[in-house]
């Protein structure tokens, strides 16, 4: 018999932690359309679209729905900071939050905002209309931060060693959905995107090289191999039915996207409002059902207001 003592370290008590340098998103609102709440929305929350995404307290913004209020009175806890925020598009549920965001109204703040050169009007007469004395009693000039805008036209901006790309998704008016990469890990966020749109048919059918891909190869390829993809599947396909050309993927449709682009993980964000913790839960099963039909073992969970994932 050994008389071989069992090592030190086994014996130590254990303490795991995440390391300090892992990047990740945190969800400040995952809610589509309009915020809800109540008790029927306990469990997911009722902010619209607006997530963190870094390492430790170097982080960035993207969207500015209502979700970003809370996002702001977390960062005033530290003082003044540059801020910078990408906007996917300007829909209401994506910027309605902004005049509700703290640091804009303290000095020594700087928030840089980013978007895309093809929405209607200029990105800072956008925001600027939100803050029209008919609307709300604060104006852009009341506000005490520096506030710049950013027209995105380069390939990629690089922050704090995270790289940021982006693509064109299939939704009405100008909309990005957008790359990071951080040292060799990699995230894709798309928050609104209509994935064949007009497709009703069982997504195991499709061959991988059918025409019908062809308007979302751009997206497909950017989004390829990426560690953990955040993108939508708002509606059931029995939703779907009547709500084509809306912008947002039936379930079954963005399981095939997340098939395609191989991705690792898959968290579901931008929910119906109409879609009570209850409805979400049963759309969850589904939604691994399908990618059961499609042979394509992914975790794949909701997103929920103060959730943070690693990538």
């Amino acid at each position: 018999m050994s008389t071989e003592s069992t090592p030190l370290s086994a014996e130590a008590p254990y303490f795991p932690a995440i390391p300090g340098e892992h990047p990740y998103i945190h969800f400040f609102g995952t809610r589509g359309s309009i915020p809800v709440s109540g008790p029927r929305f306990v469990r997911h929350g009722g902010n619209t679209s607006c997530v963190a995404i870094g390492v430790g307290e170097n982080y960035f913004v993207i969207d500015a729905g209502s979700g970003i209020r809370d996002l702001g009175l977390q960062l005033l806890k530290d003082g003044p900071r540059k801020i910078h925020l990408f906007i996917t598009h300007t829909h209401w549920d994506h910027i309605q939050g902004f005049p509700f965001f703290a640091p804009l109204f303290i000095p020594g703040y700087q928030v840089v905002i980013y978007g895309a050169s093809g929405f209607g009007k200029d990105l800072k007469s956008i925001f600027r209309g939100q803050l029209d004395r008919d609307y709300f009693p604060v104006q852009f000039e009341d506000m005490r931060a520096k506030i710049d805008f950013q027209i995105l036209e380069t390939e990629s901006v690089v922050l704090n060693d995270f790289k940021i790309e982006w693509e064109s998704t299939h939704h009405p008016a100008a909309t990005l959905g957008f790359k990071v990469t951080w040292k060799g890990r990699t995230m894709g966020y798309v928050s609104d995107n209509e994935f064949l749109p007009g497709f009703h048919g069982a997504p195991q059918w499709l061959d991988e090289s059918s025409k019908i891909f062809a308007p979302h190869a751009k997206l497909i390829r950017f989004l390829r191999d990426v560690d953990l993809l955040v993108h939508e599947a708002q509606y059931t396909n029995q939703e779907y039915m009547s709500k084509v050309g809306w912008g947002h993927s039936s379930m079954s449709n963005a399981c095939l996207l997340a098939k395609l682009t191989r991705a690792k993980r898959w968290i579901i964000p931008h929910h119906d409002p109409m879609h009570d913790d209850a409805t979400l839960a049963s759309k969850l099963n589904l939604t691994r059902e399908v990618l059961s039909t499609l042979d394509h073992s992914i975790e794949v969970t909701h997103a929920f207001d103060d959730m943070i994932a690693y990538f």
